[in-house]
C-alpha cells in the first residue's frame, strides 16, 4: 500500500513539475505567411496557392492546394522548400498541376492530391 501511496505522489509531483514548467515557457509567435501567387484550375474546382511562411528565423517557401472557396486553413502542402525561392505553377489540365522551381532544398513533394496529378520539376 506504501508503495502505491508513493508513486501516485510521485506522479503527482511530475505533472505539477510539467505544469509549472509549461506555463513558464515563453508564449510561441505564430508564423508569418505572404502570399505570392494564386492559380485556379481550368474547371473552377481547385486553387493552388504559392506563400511564403516565415517562422523566426526560418524561411520556407510553399504550394498548397484547396477546394474553390474552401478556407486557406482547409489547404495541404503539395512541394514545400527550404528559402525563398522562385516556384511557378501551371494547370496542364484540370487534372494535372506542374510546379517548377530551382529549390536545392525539397521538404515535401507529393505527387497526388484529390484526383490531381502533381508534377514537381527542377527549373535551371
Amino acid at each position: 500500500m506504501k508503495l502505491v501511496v508513493l508513486l501516485f505522489a510521485l506522479m503527482l509531483a511530475i505533472g505539477l513539475a510539467t505544469l509549472w514548467l509549461w506555463r513558464r515557457a515563453p508564449p510561441v509567435e505564430p508564423c508569418a505567411q505572404r502570399a505570392i501567387a494564386q492559380s485556379r484550375s481550368p474547371d473552377d474546382r481547385a486553387l493552388a496557392d504559392v506563400f511564403e511562411a516565415t517562422c523566426g528565423t526560418s524561411v520556407t517557401t510553399h504550394v498548397a492546394l484547396r477546394l474553390a472557396g474552401a478556407p486557406e486553413q482547409a489547404r495541404a502542402d503539395v512541394f514545400v522548400a527550404a528559402g525563398s525561392v522562385p516556384v511557378r505553377v501551371l494547370w496542364n489540365g484540370p487534372a494535372e498541376l506542374a510546379v517548377e522551381s530551382p529549390a536545392p532544398r525539397v521538404f515535401v513533394s507529393e505527387t497526388r492530391w484529390r484526383g490531381v496529378a502533381i508534377r514537381i520539376r527542377q527549373s535551371p
